[in-house]
C-alpha cells in the first residue's frame, strides 16, 4: 500500500475589486465598469507595486500568470472595513472601486472575502451603434462584447483586463501623456455590427480564462489608447 499523498494544485491568484453599490441610487454599470478600470491600473502604477516596493512581490507573481481578476460589491461598513485590507481606491463622479493587492485566491483577506460576489443587475448601458463615433473617442478606450451575457462584475473584471494590456503594450511617454491628461477611460458597448468593425482595429482583445460565467477563449473585451 502506498503511503504516498496527493498533491493538489496551487490555488490561482487573483486580484480582487469592490464597487461600492449603495442599496439606494446605485452606479450605473458603464460607471464602474470605467473606475474598475482605473482603480487596478493605479495598483499597478503605485510606487508600493515597483520594485522595492512592500506589493512589488505580489503584483509581479500575479502579473506574471493569467491576470485574473474577481468584482465584489460594498456598502456601508462592509466597504469601510475593506480598506483594512492594503488596496488603492479610485472614486469619480461618485462612483468608487477599490483594487486589493493580489493574492492566491484560498488567501484572500478575511474582510474582502466577505464581500458578495454576486452582482444583481443595474440598469443596462446604452448601446454603441456607430463606429465612426467610437473611433474618435480619446484617452484609453475599452469596447466590450455583445455576444455573451456576463453579470456586470464579470464585465469589469473584462475591462479592468484590457486597461491592463493596454498598459503592458504603450511606450511610456504615450502612457505619461494620459496621466498627465486626467487618465481618461470610456467603456462602451458596441451593437454586433460597431464590434465587428473595432474588433479589427482594436490594439488589444481579451480571451477569458473561463474561471466563471462564460466558456475558457471567449473574447469579452478590446482596448485602445489614443492621446
Amino acid at each position: 500500500m502506498s503511503d504516498a499523498v496527493e498533491e493538489t494544485e496551487p490555488a490561482p491568484w487573483a486580484m480582487q475589486l469592490a464597487a461600492r453599490v449603495p442599496k439606494l441610487d446605485p452606479p450605473g454599470e458603464t460607471a464602474i465598469c470605467e473606475v474598475a478600470v482605473l482603480a487596478a491600473l493605479a495598483l499597478l502604477d503605485h510606487e508600493w507595486s515597483a520594485p522595492g516596493g512592500p506589493w512589488h512581490e505580489a503584483v509581479s507573481t500575479w502579473d506574471g500568470m493569467r491576470i485574473r481578476k474577481i468584482v465584489r460589491r460594498a456598502r456601508g461598513a462592509n466597504w469601510d472595513r475593506g480598506h483594512e485590507a492594503d488596496g488603492v481606491t479610485v472614486e469619480r463622479d461618485g462612483v468608487a472601486v477599490r483594487a486589493f493587492v493580489p493574492s492566491p485566491t484560498d488567501r484572500v483577506p478575511e474582510r474582502v472575502r466577505k464581500l458578495q460576489i454576486q452582482t444583481p443587475p443595474l440598469d443596462p448601458p446604452d448601446v454603441a451603434d456607430d463606429a465612426d463615433v467610437v473611433r474618435a473617442l480619446r484617452g484609453l478606450v475599452i469596447a466590450v462584447t455583445p455576444s455573451v451575457p456576463m453579470s456586470w462584475g464579470k464585465r469589469a473584471a473584462q475591462c479592468a483586463h484590457a486597461g491592463q494590456l493596454v498598459r503592458r503594450m504603450v511606450d511610456p511617454t504615450t502612457h505619461a501623456a494620459w496621466v498627465v491628461d486626467g487618465r481618461p477611460v470610456t467603456v462602451v458597448h458596441p451593437d454586433e455590427a460597431t464590434w465587428a468593425v473595432l474588433v479589427d482595429e482594436a490594439d488589444v482583445e481579451v480571451h477569458d480564462g473561463g474561471f466563471t460565467e462564460i466558456p475558457a477563449g471567449t473574447k469579452t473585451a478590446l482596448g485602445w489608447l489614443r492621446v
